[in-house]
C-alpha cells in the first residue's frame, strides 16, 4: 500500500530522523596511555622477516627453507615509505601507531610492530618490525554459493620483485561462461603517495576496464586528497525475481569520477575533511534474445557536481579472531560520518535533472572488554526534478539502511567467538536493475543466489566461530562454525510478514591461512533450509573465501557509494 505522505515529505523526515541520531556526534578520544615526554626520532631500521622464522622450533624444515629461499622480501624502502614519521621528528605515539595499521593493511604484510629504542643523548631510534606473508600464489579453486558452482586458475604476485606492486592473471568460469582477469596495482608510483589501481576483463557478455588513480587521505593529518577514476562495462545484466529470471538485456556502463579534498582542522582524532567531485554516469541498453518486451530501460545519465563533508574520528582497538585468523584486526570504534549533496542537469550531458544525495554513519561501541559492536545506517539516491520518462518531484532509486553486528570472544583462552547480525534495507523507486536480493551469496545459506527479491529486505545472522588454538603445520589455523541465518523479501507495496521469513541452520568448516595475504579465511559450510521451500534441495554447500555474511551491504551489494564490508 502506498504512503500517503508525499514523496519528499518522507525523505525528509528520514534524513532528519538521521540527523537527530547522529547529533551531536561526541568528540573522540585517544584510549589511554601513559604520558610521554617529548623525544625526538633520532634514527629509523627497518626489519624485514622473512614468511617463516628459522629461529622458531618447527619453520627452520626444508620445505620452510625452501619458501624462504624463492620468496624475495619486502625492500625497506617500501616499509618506509608508509611510516607516517621521519628521522628529527618528534615521537608522535598516534602516527607510529596509525604506521603500524597502514603496514598491516598492505596484504604482503603479516604483521607489523614499531618498536622505541632509548639512546644515550635521550632520544629514540625506532626498530620497524614486519613479517612477509607468501604472495607468488598459483591458484586453482572451486568453490559453490547458492546451489551455482564456479572455478578460476591463475597467478597473483602482491609483491612484484619485493617493491610492493601487485600483478595478476585469471581464467575464471562460471555459469555464465568463461572470463579472463588482467590487474595491475601501485601503491608507491615513482617512490610518491600517489596510488594505481586497474583490472581488465574480457567476460562471457562482454569487457571491463577499471582505472583508478589517486593521491588518497593516507593518514589522518593528510592535508590534501585528489584522484581520478574510469569504470566501463559492457556486458549482459540479468534481472531476477525471487530466484528466476526475467528478463536480460545489453547494458554499457561509464562511470568517470574525479575528486579533489582537504582537511579542515588540526585535531589528529576528530578529523573534518571536504571533498568536491564531479561524476558522470551513463547507462546504455541494448535488445539481448532473452529480453523481455516491454522490460528495456531507456538510456540514462547524470552529470554534476558533489560536494561532501565528512567525519573521521580515530578510536581503534585491535582483535584477533574476529573475521579473520591469527591476524591483528584494527576495528575503528570511532564516528565515520559523511553527508554529500550535488546537482545534476540536462545542459551538462544528464538525461534528467536531478539532486543525489547521500548519508553516512558508522561506529562502534564496546571494546573494553571482550566484545565490541559495529553500526552503520544512511541513506543514498536522488531526488529527481525532471526526467523524460519519469514524473518530476519524486525520489528515485533511494536506499535506506541499518546495519548491527555484535562480537562476543566467548572463551579467555580459546578461540571461540560469537557473533550476531542484523540488516534492514528499503529501496524506494527503485530502478529495475537494482532490486534488493537474498540467497546463498548474501546472507541466507540454505538458498539458491538471488533466491528472494523486493525492495525491502530483513536478515539476522547468528554465527559461533572457533579455531584450534595452535597453528597446524605453521600455515593454518583449523576450526569449524554453526550458524543460523533468517531473512525476508518483499515487493514493492507488499509488507513483511512473518509466514513469509526464510531460514536456515547449518555448520562449517574453517581454515585460517596465516601465511597467505590478508590472511584470507576459507569456507565451507552446509546449510539445512528450514519451512516451506520453493526449490529442488533443502541442503546447500558453500565453497568460498570470506565469512558468510558481511557486516553490512549483504542485500544492497549492487549499490555504490554505501558502507561494504
Amino acid at each position: 500500500m502506498q504512503s500517503s505522505f508525499p514523496p519528499f515529505r518522507q525523505a525528509s523526515s528520514f534524513i532528519l530522523g538521521v540527523l537527530i541520531l547522529l547529533g551531536p556526534i561526541p568528540e573522540a578520544h585517544a584510549r589511554k596511555r601513559k604520558p610521554q615526554k617529548v623525544v625526538r626520532i633520532r634514527s629509523i631500521n627497518v626489519e624485514v622477516k622473512n614468511i617463516f622464522d628459522p629461529s622458531v622450533r618447527g619453520e627452520n624444515y626444508w620445505p620452510y627453507r625452501v619458501a624462504n629461499a624463492v620468496h624475495i622480501r619486502t625492500r625497506p624502502s617500501v616499509i618506509l615509505k608508509q611510516l607516517l614519521v621521519r628521522p628529527g621528528d618528534v615521537v608522535n605515539p598516534t602516527l607510529l601507531e596509525e604506521s603500524e595499521r597502514n603496514l598491516r593493511a598492505l596484504p604482503f604484510v603479516k604483521d607489523a610492530k614499531i618498536v622505541q629504542v632509548p639512546t644515550p643523548n635521550g632520544d629514540v631510534d625506532l626498530l620497524v618490525h614486519t613479517q612477509d606473508t607468501w604472495t607468488t600464489q598459483p591458484q586453482l579453486n572451486f568453490g559453490s554459493e547458492g546451489g551455482q558452482n564456479h572455478s578460476s586458475a591463475g597467478i597473483q604476485e602482491e609483491n612484484v620483485l619485493g617493491y610492493g606492486k601487485s600483478l595478476d592473471y585469471f581464467y575464471r568460469k562460471n555459469p555464465e561462461g568463461i572470463s579472463n582477469e588482467f590487474g595491475y596495482g601501485d601503491p608507491q608510483i615513482l617512490n610518491t603517495r600517489l596510488q594505481l589501481n586497474s583490472a581488465f576483463l574480457d567476460t562471457p557478455t562482454g569487457n571491463e576496464e577499471h582505472v583508478n588513480i589517486a593521491q588518497p587521505f593516507y593518514s589522518l593529518e593528510t592535508r590534501a586528497a585528489s584522484g581520478l577514476a574510469v569504470d566501463r562495462v559492457l556486458g549482459l545484466q540479468k534481472v531476477y525475481e525471487n530466484g528466476n529470471q526475467t528478463t536480460a538485456y545489453n547494458q554499457d556502463h561509464l562511470n568517470v569520477d574525479g575528486f579533489a579534498g582537504l582537511r579542515l582542522n588540526d585535531d589528529a582524532i576528530n578529523v573534518h575533511r571536504t571533498q568536491l567531485r564531479y561524476h558522470y554516469i551513463q547507462d546504455t541498453y541494448r535488445n539481448d534474445a532473452a529480453t523481455t518486451p516491454g522490460t528495456l530501460p531507456k538510456r540514462k545519465a547524470l552529470s554534476g557536481p558533489l560536494l561532501k563533508w565528512s567525519l573521521q574520528q580515530s578510536d581503534f582497538i585491535k582483535e584477533t579472531f574476529v573475521d579473520r585468523a591469527e591476524r591483528i584486526e584494527d576495528v575503528n570504534l570511532g564516528h565515520q560520518t559523511s553527508f554529500e549533496g550535488g546537482y545534476s542537469d540536462r545542459w551538462l550531458g544528464a538525461t534528467e535533472s536531478a539532486l543525489p544525495f547521500t548519508a553516512l554513519d558508522q561506529f562502534g561501541f564496546g571494546g573494553d572488554g571482550p566484545w565490541f559492536g559495529l553500526v552503520s545506517y544512511g541513506a543514498s539516491g536522488r531526488y529527481n526534478l525532471y526526467a523524460s520518462d519519469q514524473l518530476g518531484g519524486r525520489l528515485v532509486n533511494s536506499l535506506y539502511f541499518a546495519n548491527l553486528t555484535y562480537y562476543r570472544h566467548l572463551l579467555p583462552e580459546f578461540p571461540l567467538t560469537g557473533v550476531l547480525h542484523f540488516e534492514a534495507a528499503h529501496l524506494q523507486n527503485g530502478d529495475t536493475t537494482n532490486l534488493l536480493s537474498l540467497g546463498g551469496n548474501t546472507g541466507l545459506r540454505g538458498f539458491k543466489v538471488n533466491a528472494f527479491t523486493g525492495n525491502k529486505t530483513g536478515l539476522f545472522n547468528a554465527e559461533t566461530r572457533f579455531f584450534y588454538p595452535y597453528e597446524v603445520l605453521h600455515l593454518a589455523f583449523l576450526g569449524g562454525a554453526a550458524f543460523f541465518d533468517a531473512g525476508e523479501a518483499q515487493p514493492q507495496g507488499n509488507a513483511f510478514r512473518s509466514q513469509d521469513i526464510h531460514a536456515d541452520v547449518g555448520a562449517g568448516l574453517r581454515i585460517g591461512l596465516t601465511r597467505s595475504t590478508e590472511g584470507s579465511v576459507v569456507r565451507i559450510d552446509l546449510a539445512y533450509a528450514i519451512g516451506p521451500i520453493q526449490q529442488d534441495n533443502r541442503w546447500i554447500l558453500s565453497i568460498s573465501t570470506g565469512q558468510g555474511f558481511k557486516r553490512a551491504s549483504n542485500s544492497y551489494a549492487k549499490f555504490a557509494d554505501v558502507p561494504n564490508q
